[in-house]
């Protein structure tokens, strides 16, 4: 049994729902295809920010008020256990269960008429005929497609060798830790390091429960799940109940090249998280919503989608490229030390790193910010030196 559609998505996560959405709303014949079947959770630590909110405003028509599960206006900065420095009363944090979030992009996709083909599993891939196959023997065919399938991306793996290079993928633990044991209130999310190699630790809070995780780059840190064990057990006093999930990362390693022909990637397929911040759904729901558009461009003028997505894409890649810059200053050994040691001592450090985060600071203007205090904190570490 063959079923064609013009526009075919392999992945019903924030990238996925924002294409199908997108080319449904221009009246184009589009097809998602997710091997669950939703709600299903997703191990992520759900923090939107208002950049998250400008991105999903300009797809979706529905609020988002009813998925957001709690809201922070501040962060604790930590080292280990250490507070190193905090911000209140800054622009707006939101944080959501990816089981309700991604449900809710996914119906607003189906509601503007995508056809949705829930609990399929495409195992293979002929690009050359416009083939997808699923482990059931079904078999789609399309004009377009869209790899909208995480990390793992089969269309990545099909179109390039491999889904990731595992040298420069990141890899992070997280659990949901219950938050009623815990009397002492939690209203800020923390971000932790000194616990991973490139990489840090965070505690996220939630209506009923605190999401706890640590990344780093995955060649970095063969004790991963030892630290995190050491982490939960200092920051709680125990290791709590719950299940530890582990997962690959992107870590700002995106694909130069998000596609060939009309076959297009976006978010976590084609590397979209950046690695400053973690931020991954802002820019999962803005691929989404550029593909679709190269692909309406495409259909509307003739030629490949590929060229259009692309122009489009370095819109997003260009902050990319400020944050792998930033990486390197941030968390190679002696960046890290000058950075551990500015942060205390500034006040505006820590807003600019949400200011960042809002979306109201670009990363051009917050690298030299971060330098300037680097600088600083190499000066006086200097002095320090002299004096003794």
């Amino acid at each position: 049994m063959s079923r064609h559609h013009t526009a075919l998505i392999i992945g019903g996560g924030p990238a996925g729902s924002a294409a199908a959405h997108t080319l449904a709303s221009h009246g184009i014949d589009t097809a998602l295809i997710d091997k669950a079947v939703f709600p299903r959770d997703k191990l992520c630590g759900g923090l939107l920010t208002l950049r998250s909110g400008k991105i999903y405003s300009r797809i979706f028509s529905e609020p988002w008020r009813p998925v957001i599960d709690f809201t922070a206006r501040g962060v604790k900065f930590f080292h280990r256990a250490r507070l190193l420095n905090e911000v209140g009363d800054a622009s707006e944090l939101f944080f959501t269960r990816r089981l309700d979030f991604d449900h809710y992009l996914l119906n607003q996709a189906i509601a503007r008429g995508t056809r949705h083909y829930p609990g399929v599993s495409i195992v293979s891939l002929d690009l050359a005929r416009s083939i997808c196959r699923s482990r059931a023997g079904e078999e789609f065919t399309f004009d377009y497609l869209i790899g909208a399938d995480g990390v793992n991306s089969l269309v990545a793996k099909t179109l390039f060798g491999k889904s990731f290079d595992h040298d420069s993928i990141a890899f992070a633990l997280e659990m949901e830790v219950d938050r009623k044991p815990f009397p002492k209130p939690l209203d800020d999310p923390e971000i932790v390091f000194g616990l991973a190699r490139w990489g840090y630790g965070w505690v996220f809070p939630k209506k009923d429960t605190l999401t706890v995780g640590i990344g780093g780059l995955h060649a970095r840190n063969p004790e991963l799940k030892k630290v995190f064990h050491e982490f939960l057990a200092a920051r709680f006093g125990h290791i709590p109940e719950g299940k530890i999930k582990g997962h690959y990362l992107p870590f700002g390693d995106y694909r130069k090249i998000p596609g060939r022909a009309n076959v297009l990637l976006c978010g976590d397929a084609a590397g979209l998280v950046e690695p400053i911040t973690g931020e991954g759904i802002a820019f999962a729901m803005q691929s989404g919503l550029y593909a679709a558009q190269a692909i309406v461009e495409a259909r509307a003028e003739g030629g490949d989608a590929l060229p259009r997505y692309q122009a489009r894409y370095r819109e997003i890649t260009r902050d990319f490229d400020h944050a792998n810059r930033l990486r390197r200053l941030l968390f190679s050994s002696i960046g890290e030390r000058l950075f551990l040691k500015a942060l205390p001592r500034s006040d505006t450090l820590p807003r600019k790193h949400l200011e960042l985060m809002a979306d109201k600071l670009q990363y051009g203007d917050y690298s030299r910010h971060l330098m300037v205090r680097a600088l600083k904190a190499l000066a006086g570490s200097l002095s320090d030196f002299g004096r003794r």
